[in-house]
């Protein structure tokens, strides 16, 4: 029923959900039946199949069990590792601990990130988060449109570095981030900060797992992005690719595939404009040695 190994995906409960909602999607179509079907059949609440389905209701043993026999699932084998993953969908992400300072419309792309195999951003004013020093973060933080007390400024700054440490991860994703070229003239934090800030990304470009490059100003203008971008690319094919674009106070999280295509396309314009990897790092050297 499943493609082993799941990798990352395994400590990932949002992802699990998305999976095996999936999966009872897929089993419940080849049997013929709709939800609502089959919240009447199995004595469910209204609509809780389909909140299954969307990886939006977590799958209780006792569910999953009258589900699969439903579906005419036999094979013991099948059924014991559904429920197994199904009771690892069930316990509680890492990023709950952060509720009081994680708004509702990043929660989507922190749930997520650490499950993909490959990161893609697209960042036009900051160095992207999973990159930023604490003092950069926390300046940017600070810059943001909320009044933040400072004990909620620390706990935003702990979210991120937590975020940071799933890069470090043997089966963590890739970043592939494109940088437009304002970012590096942006003394974020003051001169001390960005030339730190600076050589430290310089030093993660020359991680395997991670790619920068800088798209000059005159690209950035012709491909017209306008707005930073997060792709995430899964290895599985029973995740869908997602995008998420934040806004000033909320943000856009689609896995619809003409959403995606769109975005992955314009990555894939705006990679191929902007200064290759080395050249990237060339520059970001350069600046350093101005600051």
């Amino acid at each position: 029923m499943f493609v082993r190994p799941l990798g990352a995906v395994e400590h990932n409960p949002t992802a699990l959900k998305l999976i095996l909602g999936g999966k009872l999607r897929e089993l419940r179509a080849a049997a013929g039946l709709d939800p609502a079907d089959v919240d009447a059949r199995l004595g469910f609440s209204r609509s809780k199949t389909s909140r299954m389905e969307l990886g939006r209701h977590g799958c209780k043993a006792a569910d999953a069990q009258a589900l699969l026999r439903l579906y005419g699932v036999e094979d013991e084998g099948a059924v014991a590792e559904f429920l197994r993953l199904a009771a690892r969908s069930r316990q509680p992400d890492w990023w709950n601990a952060f509720h009081d300072v994680l708004p509702d419309f990043f929660a989507p792309l922190v749930a997520l990130e650490g499950a993909a195999a490959i990161i893609r951003a697209y960042e036009p004013f900051y160095v992207p988060g999973l990159l930023q020093i604490p003092a950069y973060a926390r300046a940017v933080i600070e810059s943001g449109p909320a009044r933040l007390l400072p004990h909620e400024v620390r706990r935003r700054m702990d979210l991120r570095q937590e975020r940071q440490r799933q890069l470090d991860q043997a089966d963590g994703p890739r970043l592939w981030a494109v940088l437009d070229e304002s970012v590096l003239l942006r003394r974020v934090g003051g001169p001390q900060v960005m030339r730190e800030q600076l050589e430290h990304l310089a030093a993660m470009m020359e991680r395997s797992h991670v790619t920068v490059q800088v798209a000059p100003l005159d690209v950035t203008a012709s491909v017209g992005v306008g707005t930073g971008v997060t792709y995430l690319r899964f290895a599985l094919a029973d995740l869908k690719d997602a995008v998420y674009i934040e806004h000033l106070t909320d943000s856009t999280f689609s896995q619809k595939p003409q959403a995606v295509e769109q975005y992955r396309d314009m990555m894939d314009r705006l990679s191929a404009c902007a200064l290759t990897p080395r050249e990237s790092l060339e520059l970001v050297r350069a600046h350093i040695g101005r600051g």
